[in-house]
């Protein structure tokens, strides 16, 4: 979604909250601590409806790793280990 163009419905109608929270403060956040919590930039397709949401500081991935449980895959299959910002 980044690149302006809905994966699901392949539409260009993309539009992301970055600028806005740049300039108000406002964003959605995820959870970190009790007390910290990390802005996350959202991407709207306004065709389908779809919404991806990124982390806004890209440097906080490795404090989310750190404190969040990791989800494992199911076992008996092969999945191929990308390296990190390429899941």
């Amino acid at each position: 979604m980044k690149n302006g163009i809905c994966p699901r419905c392949h539409h260009t109608q993309v539009y992301s909250s970055s600028r806005l929270r740049a300039e108000t403060g406002n964003a959605s956040f995820i959870p970190l601590s009790f007390l910290r919590s990390i802005a996350l930039d959202n991407y709207v397709c306004t065709n389908c409806g779809y919404v991806e949401s990124y982390v806004s500081e890209p440097e906080m991935l490795s404090r989310i790793a750190d404190i969040w449980p990791h989800v494992e895959p199911p076992h008996g299959k092969n999945y191929k280990h990308l390296p990190k910002n390429q899941a």
